[in-house]
């Protein structure tokens, strides 16, 4: 995942112009001007072979684009270009810029890939001559989004696509209901990114790149611990953290702990000067570089653990608030029934699970997780996805 940007995105600032002045504005740019423009710029024909990767949140191409757009690069035939629309990192001025620039390469595309919900694309008709992709950023299902959320979309998130990748047919009717698609478009071919997971010499690689920059994980055993966020992105707060002092006096001849905070948290967790070699910051790190040097996985909501269950390692989830969390965000299957691995609710339980975890107690289930959520995951679905968009 790409590093969190310096700006302060345009939804997260304050300001003081008035709530429905910013929505009247909002409405006015995405239903209004953006498809007049739109339909202005599709006067022009659509570029055979053209490729257009479209990074919603980002000014650089996330991992979930990497090995795609590696590939079609590869291949003489395919032009490829990208559009950054940025509105995690920008200012709303620069925001509005990337979204007519996205908006004018759009218009002449054959090929467009996206891997985010964006109410500026679903304001759009795209043309029929353009194929929509949508590759999604994540695995699996797990917490409820979109239109099987609780909370009823305000507007439209999801346009008409022509191909929705998932990582199995298990959660292919969810993707179809939370986006508002015909099932005939939900294709399980697998997640680009997890492909190199199949890869041995990646996984050494990123260990060897590890202890290059944290020469004091030699020898100890590695605790990835991945929270996410609670209450909304636009205002991401901080989890409450474990006792860490505690985990140290108890887990530190063993282990140690690597912290991958989510990206849209701003805060860092505060650390006690005695246990920060233990309870190391790799929030710069690539989540898929850190799941793989990862011995055990610690985490509560994430759909990481998706990913994770490919390595078939233990996993522990940290879900001191899950009573309250199902209440406001829900998720498609029953908590205690889905995940893998121990439940904890406070810092002795979690001390307990990580020591039982040598045990791998519950490798079978992880195993069967894998199978269910994770069936078209098996290192080729990269090629899939090329193969079966060009098809369309």
């Amino acid at each position: 995942m790409p590093q969190k940007g310096l700006q302060i995105s345009w939804m997260q600032r304050g300001g003081k112009m008035s709530s429905k002045i910013k929505d009247f504005i909002k409405k006015i740019l995405i239903h209004g001007m953006l498809p007049i423009y739109y339909q202005w710029v599709t006067r022009k024909n659509v570029k055979k072979n053209s490729v257009l990767f479209i990074e919603i949140r980002y000014m650089e191409l996330s991992n979930d684009f990497g090995l795609l757009y590696h590939t079609l690069s590869k291949r003489e035939e395919f032009t490829i270009d990208t559009a950054f629309m940025g509105n995690s990192v920008l200012s709303y001025g620069k925001y509005v810029r990337q979204c007519f620039v996205m908006v004018k390469k759009l218009a002449t595309a054959e090929y467009a890939l996206v891997n985010e919900s964006s109410n500026v694309l679903a304001a759009l008709k795209v043309r029929s001559e353009t194929k929509l992709i949508q590759t999604w950023h994540a695995c699996g299902a797990f917490k409820r989004f979109g239109y099987g959320s609780k909370i009823p979309l305000k507007e439209s998130y999801y346009s008409a696509y022509d191909m929705v990748s998932v990582s199995s047919p298990e959660v292919a009717d969810i993707y179809a209901q939370s986006m508002g698609q015909d099932t005939r478009v939900i294709r399980a071919l697998g997640v680009s990114r997890t492909d190199p997971f199949f890869k041995q010499d990646y996984i050494k690689k990123q260990m060897e790149m590890l202890h290059k920059q944290y020469p004091q994980v030699r020898n100890k055993k590695i605790i990835l611990f991945a929270p996410t966020f609670r209450g909304n992105v636009q205002k991401a707060e901080l989890p409450l953290m474990p006792d860490i002092e505690k985990l140290y006096s108890h887990l530190n001849e063993t282990y140690i702990i690597l912290y991958k905070g989510h990206p849209a948290i701003k805060e860092c967790p505060k650390i006690h000067e005695s246990c920060k070699e233990f309870f190391l910051d790799a929030s710069h790190l690539k989540i898929e570089n850190l799941l793989c040097v990862a011995d055990l996985c610690i985490t509560d909501y994430s759909s990481l653990i998706f990913e994770y269950a490919l390595l078939e390692r233990p996993m522990i989830f940290y879900a001191y608030d899950y009573e309250i969390y199902i209440t406001q965000r829900g998720f498609y299957y029953s908590y205690e029934d889905f995940v893998p691995g121990p439940i904890c609710k406070d810092t002795e339980e979690l001390i307990d699970a990580i020591k039982g975890s040598c045990d791998f107690k519950e490798r079978e289930k992880v195993t069967c997780f894998k199978e269910k959520f994770m069936s078209a995951c098996d290192g080729n679905a990269t090629q899939r996805i090329i193969e079966e968009m060009l098809s369309i």
